[in-house]
């Protein structure tokens, strides 16, 4: 890795775009992909300059994203909809107000190169990045690696589980443990993905006959089906972690 890995901000390799795209799409489960969220192409125009890409050579080997926004009120009081802070950024930009804070919405590590410590090296990046611009917080809406594993347990109960030598249970959080993260608040919805049943069993691969939750791969909590409405409900939960950069 150390030798041969470059740094960069997608707007300083925005040919790369269609690449990320294509890695992040292979990154996550299927019905991830459907969230609908029209100011996520922001990313890659109005804030490219907040997009971390790694390189090796000249493969993509993993990226981060992030956007900055300015938030007046304490941290802990911060929308849980990811969506919500998105136009919140969105709408700093055009205020032309001073962010304060650094959001990360994802950290995506391609499939070859995953295991090789490369999400620390993403975060750091990321810290750089705020500190660049004059903002001294970090904050992380922590998807958890192994939540998927438990799906019937409440995000807030997981977030507490902590292994015998004291760190976290969950990989992605003790990554930012040993970065300095804390954790300061945890959100049963961050994200809500909707779809027909349809849609649903074109996403996960499955029959819906009925009613009823629904654990499928992947997903951190049951899906809400309901045949009569014909529609699917999803809420992605996450960890709120804050770094100081």
């Amino acid at each position: 890795m150390g030798d041969y890995m470059q740094k960069f901000t997608l707007n300083e390799k925005l040919e790369l775009k269609d690449e990320i795209l294509l890695i992040n799409s292979k990154a996550w489960p299927e019905f991830m992909l459907h969230w609908d969220c029209k100011e996520w192409s922001h990313l890659f125009s109005t804030f490219s300059n907040f997009q971390v890409i790694l390189l090796e050579g000249k493969k993509t080997i993993a990226f981060g994203h992030t956007i900055p926004l300015y938030w007046e009120k304490e941290i802990e009081n911060i929308p849980d909809n990811l969506k919500t802070l998105i136009e919140i950024a969105v709408e700093t930009k055009k205020r032309s107000l001073n962010p304060n804070i650094l959001l990360a919405l994802a950290v995506v590590i391609a499939q070859d190169y995953k295991g090789r410590g490369l999400s620390s090296e993403v975060l750091k990046v990321m810290k750089d990045i705020a500190n660049k611009n004059g903002i001294n917080t970090l904050i992380v809406p922590v998807r958890p690696t192994l939540k998927s594993k438990y799906p019937l347990i409440p995000i807030s109960n997981y977030s507490k589980w902590i292994r015998e030598d004291g760190l976290p249970f969950d990989p992605w959080l003790r990554v930012h443990k040993k970065l300095g993260g804390e954790v300061f608040k945890t959100s049963d919805v961050s994200m809500v993905i909707k779809g027909t049943i349809k849609e649903w069993e074109e996403w996960t691969k499955m029959k819906i006959y009925e009613s009823g939750k629904y654990i499928f791969e992947g997903a951190l909590n049951p899906v809400d089906i309901d045949i009569e409405r014909n529609i699917g409900i999803y809420t992605d939960p996450c960890i709120w972690v804050k770094h100081i950069t």
